[in-house]
């Protein structure tokens, strides 16, 4: 292999050929052109031998391919982007290399199966990005294979962090390996008594405490000031169907001085509000404050409101539900 001649490259004879010039005198020197998908410059790729090692190694041993195109490397740019068709139709992989200078070495970083994404892969080689969840999906794959395979790579980092943000997870983890706190703190952002505490664990529960006392296990609870209607919300939802529902603007959803229990969809809104006949519909933080009575649609209940409405895990013969 003296030269491409097209975008196909054979990753075993460039690896071969890279490794050949990998004792050259200049070792930083390009060695060979080959021509890019990149429509928007004429310029060819022109690696120097570990960069095309690098490459090559990854498409045959993580891949498991023989041929694959470079997407992009445009002159002055530090990062390549190449390609390759998997064993199966629509089946794509993409990864970028990336110079890391305080190693001075190339690495390898999966990239979104999606053509010029630059975002990186959430799951297996080829998987896409949120931002490319509805592409074909390979042959004998369901409909939402991207969706499913990127749902199941986040709930797994989430599930191996413990509930901890990556940044806390990351601190707990420096802190149990001795690092000392201040450097913990300052490379985390997360104050050293934030640290102590989560790395500490939980102290163990009494005999006599079970969950039904624990507050994180009863329902927030709110109460409207009005009878609310489809009129005064921006979304309702059909918890039976599973979709978003459209009743008649003056259907009323919630009414005055009933208790009705609601969850935060993150951490300062939306709020979903478990409405009547087995209806949902949203509330925004500015619409549950005192101080805001123009606003005002309904009102939280304190903390001994929710201690009354709390129903302890019933018990049948096979197991415990709430």
């Amino acid at each position: 292999m003296t030269e491409a001649d097209s975008t196909n490259v054979n990753a075993a004879e460039l690896l071969a050929l890279s490794l050949r010039h990998l004792d050259d005198a200049d070792s930083r020197r390009p060695f060979i052109e080959i021509p890019t998908l990149d429509n928007s410059t004429p310029l060819p790729f022109r690696p120097f031998p570990a960069l095309a090692i690098a490459m090559a190694g990854h498409v045959l041993s993580a891949w498991e391919v023989r041929r694959f195109q470079v997407e992009r490397a445009r002159r002055g740019e530090r990062i390549r982007f190449f390609t390759a068709a998997g064993g199966e139709p629509r089946r794509v992989f993409r990864a970028c290399t990336v110079f890391d200078p305080e190693l001075g070495t190339q690495r390898v970083v999966e990239l979104c199966g999606h053509s010029f994404c630059s975002n990186k892969a959430p799951a297996a080689p080829g998987s896409r990005c949120a931002e490319h969840l509805g592409d074909p999906v390979p042959d004998s794959c369901g409909p939402y294979y991207w969706l499913h395979m990127a749902g199941e790579a986040a709930r797994s980092a989430e599930y191996g962090r413990g509930g901890l943000t990556e940044a806390e997870a990351l601190a707990v983890h420096a802190a149990r390996a001795g690092v000392p706190m201040a450097e913990v703190g300052r490379a985390s952002g997360i104050p050293r008594w934030t640290v102590h505490a989560l790395s500490g664990g939980s102290a163990r529960v009494p005999e006599d405490v079970d969950s039904s006392d624990d507050p994180a296990c009863w329902p927030l609870v709110l109460t409207p000031v009005r009878d609310i209607t489809v009129a005064d919300v921006r979304r309702v939802y059909d918890f039976m169907g599973g979709d978003f529902a459209k009743p008649a603007p003056d259907r009323v959803l919630a009414r005055k001085d009933r208790w009705y229990e609601y969850e935060p969809l993150r951490k300062n809104g939306p709020f979903l509000v478990h409405a009547e006949d087995e209806h949902g519909f949203t509330l925004e933080w500015w619409q549950m404050q005192d101080h805001l009575p123009e606003h005002l649609l309904a009102r939280c209940g304190d903390e001994r409101r929710r201690r009354d409405m709390y129903e302890p895990p019933g018990e049948c013969g096979d197991c415990d539900y709430y």
